[in-house]
């Protein structure tokens, strides 16, 4: 993004997806989720630390650890959707502790504490920030938004997932899935300029 700076202004912000929403509640070990979703090819090959997400998590210090434990992330984004109502830069800010806790630390993601501790880190009101989590009408309103996003982009099986929008033509979408390189992304960038400026 920082070489699109003059020619763009760009605004993250995280949405609500469930890509392991099969998870029974007692949570599911990510190698065993994985086998039973696309077989033991790729069970092998994530257990051998292959593949394009594993060399970017690597390249950027994140450690990803593939025998986590997979569990219902609905707290998280709920937790999220309130960070991205005080502000977008808390919310990434949020996202990055929740992925570093439950991608390589071995949190798990439906932990109250853990969520708790995220919120503090980045300056959130714990009370306000609990409150927000536990409310069935928020819970509600993130599974409705994440029915709404499948409805609109699809459901795809790869993370990560974006979706750029171009802020002049909102329905003007481009859906991106997988760990692609950053000379992908900016050739979308350029794409959606090209468009803003006809």
């Amino acid at each position: 993004m920082a070489q699109f700076l003059g020619r763009a202004d760009f605004l993250v912000c995280w949405q609500p997806y469930f890509l392991f929403n099969e998870v029974p509640e007692e949570g599911m070990k990510f190698l065993e989720y994985m086998r039973k979703l696309n077989g033991e090819e790729a069970e092998a090959k994530i257990a051998a630390r292959k593949g394009r997400l594993f060399e970017l998590s690597d390249e950027m210090g994140l450690n990803i650890d593939e025998q986590r434990t997979l569990r219902n992330s609905l707290l998280s984004h709920c937790l999220a959707d309130y960070a991205g109502r005080v502000n977008h830069v808390v919310q990434n800010e949020l996202v990055e502790y929740l992925f570093q806790g439950n991608l390589a630390d071995g949190e798990l993601i439906d932990d109250v504490g853990f969520l708790m501790q995220c919120a503090e880190k980045v300056g959130l009101d714990q009370s306000e920030a609990m409150s927000h989590i536990m409310d069935p009408n928020v819970q509600q309103q993130i599974k409705d938004s994440y029915e709404q996003w499948v409805k609109e982009v699809g459901r795809p099986k790869l993370l990560p997932f974006s979706v750029l929008i171009c802020d002049r033509n909102p329905e003007l979408r481009l859906a991106q899935s997988g760990a692609l390189p950053v000379d992908t992304f900016a050739a979308l960038f350029e794409k959606l300029l090209e468009v803003q400026i006809k």
